[in-house]
């Protein structure tokens, strides 16, 4: 049953009521003859036209923020007749202005409100622009109910845009629909004002007054049926995760219990076992980068477009990963030596996972590098814009067609060990936070791994 008051006395039928006029004073709603306003047949069950199949176990909750009183009561009314659905009459629960059902709201524009539910431009245009911080006052009854959908028309959204925005903010990451009610010429003026782009990201449709009954449920069905789909993937998204960091966090355990372990048989092991102990080491140490690659690119993903950044010093991050790889390799037999020349002391836009792009490019340098002695190189170049980071190495270097492919989650560097993910990571994070990276062939052979990042204006001469 829809939320609403229910008078003694009160027609029930849209006949009884009066229906609510368009612009030009006609009906709210098409005719109920099967066909739309232009003749063509409405899509039924029965004649085999698809409609989005909705079920839930509880009807879907649609919050109706319909300033024009008539146009709400056949809503409310047709509601009524459809137990798929829970209406919340939004604007019964307002105080004061917003909350009154009187005949002049509807037939005379005194008040502000026009028969197509559309309001006085210069106060719904100030409402919307100025009086956001009477929102909470008015519609604070409704922050904690249970919504999936909610149907606005102009004047109602004008005087409430700022509400309409937050809840749709706490919904994330769900989506909650919000469809328009408006006649052609009011969507017009309504996307046309100033504040066209802010509406647009609002609004996700537009019911299009005079309304087919069929065509809104279609509707209607349409976008609930996006949201539960959006809630389930969700749900199992939720799920794969703690998989994930189950599955990570057991890994990672046994792949401390082969490292431990095996530097302890490093004392009494035999000469013709070292190497066979070295390579133990080095597959447990590569669990350990796989397993932190894996999670650094989950967290990566999960963040999306909204991956925060700030403005860090690099050299701290610089000499604390150069030293990390130094302490790695300085037990095993093959030779590294990573020269790390001074890093001057600027800022460079990035994030918390900055730390990752240099362990991998430092790790890859190592990795995928045959010499006897394995040496690195680590320069700072600071330019006008940019803070630039070339790691250098003596390794095999790369062909020039596969200097891209080499980011390709997939791709591995020609019959060396790697899981891949590792440069993918590197190009992921450092494109989020507005850089790039690129190989060029050292001047003596091997590889140069570039990173610009932006640098922080705050260190812009």
């Amino acid at each position: 049953m829809t939320q609403r008051r229910k008078q003694d006395g009160q027609a029930s039928t849209p006949e009884a009521r009066g229906r609510p006029r368009g612009d030009n004073g006609d009906d709210m709603w098409t005719p109920s003859d099967g066909t739309d306003r232009f003749g063509h047949d409405l899509p039924t069950r029965d004649s085999g036209t698809f409609l989005p199949s909705v079920t839930a176990a509880q009807p879907h909750r649609v919050l109706l923020l319909v300033s024009h009183a008539r146009n709400r009561a056949l809503l409310l009314d047709w509601f009524d007749e459809h137990p798929l659905y829970d209406a919340i009459d939004g604007v019964s629960v307002l105080p004061g202005e917003q909350g009154g059902d009187t005949e002049r709201d509807v037939d005379d524009t005194r008040d502000g409100v026009a028969p197509d539910g559309t309001g006085d431009r210069s106060r719904s245009e100030g409402a919307e622009a100025g009086e956001d911080h009477a929102v909470p006052r008015r519609l604070g009854r409704l922050e904690s109910e249970a919504i999936d959908l909610i149907l606005v028309d102009v004047t109602a959204f004008e005087a409430n845009a700022g509400w309409i925005r937050r809840r749709l903010e706490l919904e994330k990451p769900l989506p909650l629909p919000c469809l328009l009610l408006a006649s052609e010429s009011a969507a017009r003026r309504f996307f046309a004002s100033a504040a066209a782009r802010d509406r647009s990201v609002l609004v996700d449709d537009i019911v299009t007054t005079p309304v087919d009954p069929t065509l809104l449920d279609r509707r209607l069905r349409a976008y609930l049926s996006l949201r539960r789909m959006a809630s389930e993937l969700d749900r199992r998204h939720d799920q794969l995760s703690l998989l994930a960091q189950v599955v990570r966090h057991d890994i990672a355990n046994a792949a401390t219990v082969i490292t431990g372990w095996g530097e302890l048989l490093r004392e009494n092991v035999t000469p013709e076992g070292v190497d066979a102990l070295e390579r133990i080491l080095r597959g447990g140490q590569r669990i350990t980068e796989i397993v932190e690659n894996s999670r650094d690119l989950t967290m990566l993903i999960d963040a999306g477009h909204d991956l925060e950044t700030e403005t860090v010093l690099l050299g701290p991050i610089l000499q604390a990963e150069v030293d990390a790889i130094r302490r790695v390799h300085e037990s095993t037999t093959k030779a590294v030596t990573v020269d790390l020349r001074p890093v001057p002391a600027v800022k460079v836009v990035a994030g918390g996972m900055l730390p990752s792009v240099f362990a991998n490019l430092l790790s890859n340098a190592v990795r995928h590098n045959e010499s006897e002695t394995v040496e690195i190189g680590v320069r700072v170049d600071v330019e006008q814009r940019e803070v630039v980071v070339r790691v250098t190495d003596n390794g095999p270097g790369i062909d020039d067609d596969r200097k891209e492919q080499v980011f390709e989650p997939s791709t591995k560097r020609g019959d060396s060990p790697g899981d891949g993910l590792g440069l993918s990571l590197v190009k992921r994070l450092v494109e989020s936070y507005g850089g790039r990276v690129w190989f060029e062939d050292a001047p003596e052979g091997g590889t140069v791994a570039c990173v610009a990042l932006r640098r922080a204006m705050s260190s812009v001469p």
